[in-house]
């Protein structure tokens, strides 16, 4: 357990969450209370709403991820409509584009807070995403898979 941070500022428990989210598989407000709490953050359920929803945190499947903003770069949005198919082999997943955005969803996947990729390589219609292991692989084959159904969400609304 960390130091007392019960009177945390705004950014600084907003970037713990964007911390945590990236370390921990959590997938309800109620798992980031609790995860600040270990970290000696005491904040309301409503709080962590309103953070995550500020963040641009969604929730994909049963787990949150956060996408840094930043101004005039691609977002996690434009997964469905620029990927067409990805295959897990082994450690690695292997996502076929459209031509010509392989770069755009390289960069939306290393931003992207809580995706367990080490490093993707973007061709001209084909991204390499590199994990630790196969179990990771297919964690994130699955997460991308939802992105691209549209089984996400914004994580601010009411559970």
């Amino acid at each position: 357990m960390g130091a007392t941070l019960s009177s945390a500022d705004k950014k600084t428990r907003q970037d713990l969450i964007l911390r945590l989210i990236s370390e921990r598989p959590l997938g309800t407000q109620q798992d980031v209370v609790t995860a600040l709490a270990d970290e000696g953050v005491e904040v309301a359920q409503a709080t962590v709403s309103r953070d995550l929803a500020e963040l641009g945190v969604i929730k994909v499947g049963n787990r949150y991820l956060a996408l840094p903003h930043e101004p005039g770069s691609a977002g996690i949005e434009v997964l469905p409509s620029f990927i067409l198919s990805l295959t897990q082999a082994q450690n690695q997943v292997v996502i076929h584009t459209r031509d010509g955005t392989a770069g755009a969803v390289s960069s939306v996947l290393d931003r992207v807070r809580g995706l367990k990729i080490l490093g993707t390589i973007a061709g001209q219609d084909t991204v390499l995403a590199i994990t630790s292991d196969n179990a990771a692989a297919e964690e994130v084959t699955t997460l991308i898979t939802d992105v691209c159904r549209a089984r996400t969400r914004p994580a601010g609304n009411i559970e």
